[in-house]
């Protein structure tokens, strides 16, 4: 009897003892299931710059599960990027994310627990130079690291993405933001930044207090890091930017009998076509005035995001 009681007394111990809000299903709770119809949007672009594996070996390899295309659109529909050790992840939103009452957008990732979570920092800007960083608080200990397939508690964190399991989200208030010094209403940029969860401040990641943050490592796996899913928005500006604008967005015409989309000056950068869902449909590298899309698209309302901002394009 003694010899149990003292393991359910290390159980106890292990289990979380945070004051944030707890996994997704229980009481107080602010996890946000995938298919809320308080989504209205989703990431239109995403660009990738993957960590290491393991960041304090040169020799360990980068990330490889994904690419930026499976955080595009919906979540649970394109798969996931993994972002390695220190990694990140910047998406794109028009019409910007827009700071309204309660929560304004969710981050998913695709951890299959409630207590093996891997966590990002979450920034937003909208020139892609001036970032604001939600304040971030881990109350997970410190002492021990918790090792690749360790124990991790929502209880115990506080903006941070990561904190739910699939197919859950975690939501952000732009208005914890209001007092910084480049706010603003609307934006139009998500980073999403892996954290290191080492406990050895030589590389690991610390929150907005100074603590270090502890989560399951070192993970020296093709799919190291945070993997990043999806990211919806709840409020976004009821204007989008430059859309329709031939000025500024380089889309004029779409030749149906080519399926080339003609455009009026030379592209050097990606374009993604999504259907009214959010949904990826088509991406590509273009250089030059034409693209070439796949001749088995339906027709429908599509939108077409370039650097500059999306046009709609109807295809009858």
């Amino acid at each position: 009897m003694k010899k149990l009681t003292f393991i359910l007394t290390l159980f106890a111990a292990a289990t979380a003892d945070g004051q944030f809000a707890p996994a997704a299903g229980k009481a107080g709770s602010t996890a946000i299931k995938a298919d809320s119809s308080c989504f209205v949007n989703w990431a239109i672009d995403c660009t990738v710059k993957k960590g290491l594996a393991q960041i304090n070996l040169a020799d360990s390899g980068y990330a490889s599960v994904g690419t930026a295309n499976a955080a595009i659109g919906q979540a649970l529909k394109n798969g996931v990027v993994s972002l390695g050790d220190g990694g990140s992840a910047v998406l794109y939103f028009n019409p910007p994310i827009e700071d309204q009452e309660g929560f304004d957008f969710a981050i998913f990732e695709n951890a299959f627990l409630d207590t093996f979570l891997e966590f990002a920092h979450v920034e937003v800007s909208n020139d892609k130079i001036n970032w604001i960083k939600f304040p971030s608080v881990s109350l997970t200990q410190t002492t021990k690291q918790i090792d690749p397939f360790g124990y991790t508690y929502p209880e115990n964190i506080s903006n941070l993405a990561g904190k739910y399991k699939m197919p859950y989200g975690v939501p952000f208030d732009l208005s914890e933001l209001k007092d910084s010094q480049n706010y603003q209403t609307t934006f139009q940029y998500v980073r999403i930044t892996d954290v290191v969860g080492s406990i050895n401040p030589v590389f690991g990641t610390k929150d907005s207090k100074g603590n270090m943050i502890n989560d399951p490592w070192p993970t020296p796996f093709a799919s190291s890091g945070f993997d990043l899913d999806a990211v919806g928005v709840i409020h976004q500006s009821a204007n989008s930017n430059n859309v329709n604008s031939l000025t500024k967005i380089p889309f004029c015409h779409f030749n149906r009998q080519t399926h080339q989309m003609e455009f009026n000056h030379s592209l050097n950068e990606t374009v993604t076509i999504f259907n009214s869902n959010g949904t990826l449909i088509f991406q590509k590298y273009i250089t030059g005035k034409t693209m070439q899309i796949p001749p088995n698209i339906a027709s429908g309302l599509y939108f077409i995001a370039c650097s500059n901002g999306t046009v709609k394009l109807i295809l009858d």
